[in-house]
């Protein structure tokens, strides 16, 4: 049954929405943020939703469109971005055209090298197609995942930025 059926169906009762509601952003992968970005429900809103608080009929509409969407992306393949939040946070898109085929970007946010290896298995079990993450954790995770990877090489303007950065922190 599908993610949009099963919250219809607990629609009965305000504790068994907001529980099934809290278990499909779980599934999903997403934080009540990242939905409301997604959704374009401001978060204060989704905030009372997932107390159990009254809401508007049209609040629900843009919940269940917006998991209908993720539904709908189930049948186009995904590629998992390992990476810090900072960095993750640049991505401007979900969905990407490369060659004629679409793919659906995943982030998976990760902090520590543990992280990154979680993070990996974690979006392979979710049937990503391929892991794109930094060279640092990259030979790890090639030998724990049956999916392609690949490396993230930051630009040389990234590296004289940093650079720039750390000696006028230096000069302070």
């Amino acid at each position: 049954m599908k993610a949009c059926e099963r919250l219809l169906l607990k629609i009965e009762s305000p504790e068994k929405f907001v529980e099934e509601f809290k278990r499909i952003l779980l599934e999903l992968g997403l934080t009540l943020k990242e939905f409301s970005e997604i959704s374009g429900i401001p978060y204060s809103t989704l905030y009372k939703v997932a107390q159990g608080k009254d809401f508007r009929v049209s609040t629900l509409i843009k919940i269940l469109k917006t998991i209908r969407s993720f539904e709908e992306d189930e049948d186009i393949d995904t590629i998992a971005i390992i990476a810090a939040r900072p960095a993750l946070n640049k991505i401007t898109t979900r969905k990407l055209e490369i060659n004629g085929k679409t793919y659906l970007i995943k982030e998976y946010p990760a902090g520590s090298l543990e992280e990154c290896i979680v993070a990996a298995v974690r979006a392979e079990r979710e049937g990503v197609k391929g892991i794109v993450c930094a060279p640092i954790v990259s030979a790890t995770i090639e030998k724990i995942v049956n999916v392609p990877v690949a490396v993230i090489i930051p630009e040389k303007d990234a590296f004289m930025k940093a650079l720039e950065i750390i000696a006028n922190k230096i000069n302070e």
